[in-house]
């Protein structure tokens, strides 16, 4: 009799397809760091328990498949990660220390369920709440290299990215399909959706491989840019007393001419000035005093606003001496 297919939801999928045998008894779920490609079981029991029945999505060989499935996928992306940084930043990581840091990582297969069945194919279509373990450590010095760029933190971008987190456990659905071989003695365990979760893995991972070298980084602009600054300062500085310089001798100048003119005229005609003068020079200085208080730089301002009077007085003392003179 025709059965009709079943058809599995259209998405964007990435499929890493995995085989193993049957073992005689139930594998223990255990974490898994870069997985092999193929686990095989032995055990010629559970290969004939196998024989003409459909692999069960709760089945601990299937569970353990897509654990190494999912750290396989990570490891993966983050490689190309790494090479990605060290052509577009610079940035050199030890792959050691990232083999090293992705071993940390613990996944685990939990609220299995089943979806879905394809009795023709002996196919069933699962679901897992995946449960991904972070140690502490990882996810602060994650949190601290993402700081220093002023990006989202773990919990944060946890939160943007529809994934739970909680006391350093990443959450979030994964769905499979397993199916087993026709002779029943190895399975297959394709995973549908793994790779938000997985670049968010791979992305903490990476994060805090990377706080060192984004805090010195930091520091170094920093320490460059507090050089820039007090350069920029220094000879802001240095052209403000130029300037000041300039200033005072433009006054020295004004004060000359001045005197010039009052030495030049007789006794009789400085006496008469001489109340005028003492009042305008007093007048000079509090006048000039005052409107420079709140000059960006006020001893600049001073100089040449009594120039500027100076230069003043000297032409009205002219006129003024030319029409008291015998």
């Amino acid at each position: 009799m025709l059965r009709q297919k079943l058809h599995m939801p259209q998405r964007k999928k990435q499929k890493i397809t995995k085989i193993i045998k049957m073992k005689g008894s139930a594998m223990k779920l255990k974490l898994i760091t870069l997985a092999a490609s193929l686990l095989l079981l032995t055990g010629c029991d559970k290969i004939s328990s196998m024989t003409g029945s459909s692999a069960k999505c709760d089945n601990e060989t299937a569970k353990q498949l897509v654990v190494e499935s999912f750290s396989k996928n990570v490891s993966d992306i983050a490689s190309e990660r790494v090479k990605e940084l060290i052509e577009t930043e610079n940035v050199t990581i030890d792959m050691g220390k990232l083999r090293s840091t992705l071993q940390q990582i613990t996944f685990n297969v939990t609220n299995v369920r089943t979806n879905n069945s394809d009795p023709n194919s002996k196919k069933n279509y699962c679901a897992t709440e995946f449960i991904v373990k972070i140690p502490q450590q990882m996810v602060s010095d994650a949190d601290a290299a993402r700081a220093v760029y002023e990006e989202n933190n773990v919990a944060q971008s946890a939160v943007l990215s529809d994934i739970g987190f909680e006391n350093g456990q990443l959450k979030k659905e994964i769905e499979y399909f397993v199916q087993p071989t026709d002779d029943g003695k190895k399975v297959f365990v394709n995973l549908e959706n793994p790779d938000a979760l997985a670049i968010f893995v791979r992305d903490i991972a990476i994060d805090s491989l990377m706080k060192s070298a984004r805090q010195n980084a930091a520091e170094a602009a920093k320490q460059e840019e507090m050089k820039r600054i007090a350069e920029q300062t220094a000879a802001a500085e240095e052209y403000q007393s130029v300037l000041i310089s300039e200033a005072q001798s433009n006054l020295d100048k004004a004060n000359e001419n001045l005197n010039l003119v009052w030495n030049a005229t007789s006794k009789n005609v400085r006496d008469q000035l001489l109340g005028e003068q003492k009042i305008w020079l007093k007048k000079r200085d509090l006048e000039c005093k005052l409107d420079s208080s709140n000059a960006d730089n006020p001893e600049l301002h001073r100089l040449n606003c009594e120039t500027n009077m100076t230069s003043e007085r000297t032409t009205e003392l002219r006129q003024k001496i030319y029409y008291l003179e015998p």
